[in-house]
């Protein structure tokens, strides 16, 4: 049948007369042309093939992928720091990354000829056959993204900072542990129940609520005071003296401490060691008047009336309005044989107003005796 139409096609091509048509049928005509297929078999070779030619001339432009290769068998060059820390100062300051890229991507060179691009007629890419790539481009491995250039450059510039160990979870566990026992807090909180206590006159409580305080923290200094004011008010002397030696211990400046001892051990009449006491901790009583004003009165006792003097000045520097402090130094200066000075001290604590009634009657005689109009005693 193909060769029929094609004779029938010649004719018509090359118009032939009727005397050549005639030994045909009357009926007989061409067949109408075949419609045109969209792409042959050998048409998608063909597109396959530049396709292919196109990946080659692509891979070919990049740069030579030995040079990964090496990358992965040598260690790189160390870069300079300076260099390393402005690339990540750049990063950073800069606008935000962009992420790296899935592939390689063509160089922007205006001399190349930009890719082909597929004909929408052509079939998905899937079913065309793919040009091979080489092994060694296939192991090229991408830059990294910039965060971890970011964190590259500060571990080369910067010293690493211990950072606590945190669980694999991600939280941060907390140590439910007191860094310290609270010793404290539970003696301030004896010391407070022993002060409630003592203010209501309740000794029996408060006492082992103080000692209790002072077992936990010797260095509290208002418990010791309120157990030490406690105890004299029970008149447990003893135990005083051993409170005011311990806290001494611990504390030489606590003058106050050591003006109570000395005047105990007085009273037991043990003068000598109210002196030596006093002695010890003198150094530290230069702001203290009662210290000085006991110690003065001590070293009368003893026969030392300088040293009582100067004694009695320091605490009435302190206290000026003390008129048993001036009759003591009126009695001292007296003594030592410095009369003038012994009448002006009578004067300044007849003047005073805080004389106590017992001593007024001897201050008015130790004037009237020192008075220049006075007779001579007999």
């Amino acid at each position: 049948m193909s060769v029929i139409n094609q004779m029938l096609r010649d004719l018509d091509a090359r118009q032939a007369s009727r005397q050549e048509r005639a030994g045909l049928p009357a009926g007989l005509r061409t067949l109408p042309p075949e419609p045109r297929r969209s792409m042959q078999p050998w048409g998608l070779l063909a597109l396959g093939l530049l396709v292919g030619a196109v990946a080659v001339w692509f891979f070919a432009a990049q740069p030579s992928p030995e040079a990964p290769m090496l990358a992965e068998n040598t260690p790189p060059p160390k870069a300079a720091p300076a260099a390393v820390a402005s690339a990540a100062v750049e990063m950073q300051a800069g606008a935000e990354p962009a992420p790296p890229p899935a592939a390689p991507v063509a160089p922007a060179a205006t001399s190349q000829p930009a890719p082909i691009p597929r004909p929408a007629s052509a079939k998905p890419a899937a079913e065309k056959p793919k040009a091979p790539v080489p092994a060694a481009a296939a192991r090229s491995v991408p830059a990294p993204p910039p965060e971890q250039a970011v964190r590259a450059a500060t571990a080369a510039t910067e010293p690493v900072e211990a950072k606590p160990a945190i669980p694999p979870g991600g939280e941060a566990r907390i140590d439910k542990q007191p860094k310290t026992p609270p010793t404290r807090e539970i003696a301030e909180a004896e010391y407070r129940k022993g002060m409630q206590a003592a203010g209501q006159g309740d000794s029996a409580t408060a006492l082992p609520a103080l000692r209790r305080a002072l077992e936990l923290d010797p260095q509290h200094a208002k418990a010791r005071q309120a157990l030490l004011a406690v105890l004299a008010n029970s008149r447990q002397w003893d135990e005083v003296k051993q409170v005011a030696q311990a806290g001494l211990a611990l504390d030489p400046t606590r003058t106050g401490w050591a003006t109570l001892l000395a005047r105990l051990q007085y009273e037991e009449g043990d003068t000598d060691a109210a002196l030596k006491t006093l002695d010890k901790y003198a150094a530290q009583a230069a702001n203290d008047a009662d210290f000085h004003a006991l110690f003065a009165f001590l070293l009368q006792k003893r026969q030392r009336q300088a040293e009582a003097a100067q004694h009695y000045q320091a605490a009435l520097r302190l206290r000026p309005n003390e008129g048993r402090w001036w009759f003591g130094l009126g009695l001292a200066l007296e003594a030592s044989g410095r009369g003038d000075e012994a009448r002006a001290a009578f004067a300044r604590a007849r003047e005073s107003g805080t004389l106590p009634v017992e001593m007024q009657g001897s201050v008015e005689e130790k004037l009237r005796a020192s008075s220049p109009s006075a007779p001579p005693p007999n």
